[in-house]
């Protein structure tokens, strides 16, 4: 029994191995930059913050799109680094008919971990950096303007030539980002806010 699976474990590594140096003969798992711009469709995570505060807890916060764009540089053929924008349309935030919307724009840098198996790359991306943060409208909310940004996501590249990709995947951006409200009925603020977004695009490899 103990033979049989480590003969699957060494298989199991060759066969990763293959494949690394597959997808490097062929030029998908190449060194050097890389350039990609997408769609983002934004779900907030900030509802979740604000229900532990009575006053808060009836906010209604909507789902908004956006874009994203990220230069970076391939080390590896399983390991890269870069920078990544996002910029969404505004959250409205709302009570009824009264709202604001707060607007969200992040700039991480981000490392990512790729399996190479050919034109089709998974991956995993961690980052850090910053969210700037802006609100406006007749609820009264306000935000912090810049604060610290986690980034997490998993995703897939897959190679169409040896220049051209697709993308797909989805990011997890948290912050300690505070939001306040004043009332008649008394002020109160919490920390953390944050979006899940979902993104497709396309990019272009040198």
């Amino acid at each position: 029994m103990i033979r049989s699976r480590l003969f699957a474990a060494i298989l199991l590594v060759v066969g990763l191995g293959a494949q690394v140096a597959r997808a490097d003969d062929e030029g998908f798992g190449r060194s050097g930059p890389y350039l990609a711009v997408g769609a983002s469709r934004a779900l907030n995570l900030f509802e979740q913050y604000l229900d532990s505060e009575p006053l808060l807890s009836d906010i209604q916060v909507d789902d908004t799109w956006g874009v994203n764009a990220r230069a970076g540089y391939r080390l590896t053929s399983w390991f890269a680094l870069e920078g990544e924008y996002e910029w969404l349309d505004g959250l409205d935030a709302h009570i009824g008919s009264i709202g604001s919307r707060i607007g969200v724009q992040t700039a991480t840098a981000n490392f990512r971990l790729i399996a190479p198996l050919g034109r089709f790359q998974p991956y995993f991306l961690g980052g850090a950096g910053a969210v700037f943060l802006n609100a406006s409208g007749d609820l009264g909310l306000e935000v912090a303007n810049t604060a610290f940004a986690g980034r997490v996501g998993l995703g897939i590249d897959v190679y169409l030539t040896k220049s051209i990709f697709l993308n797909a995947g989805a990011e997890a951006m948290l912050t300690n980002a505070r939001v306040s409200l004043t009332t008649p009925f008394g002020s109160v603020s919490e920390n953390g806010l944050g979006t899940l977004t979902f993104q497709a695009g396309f990019g272009y490899r040198f």
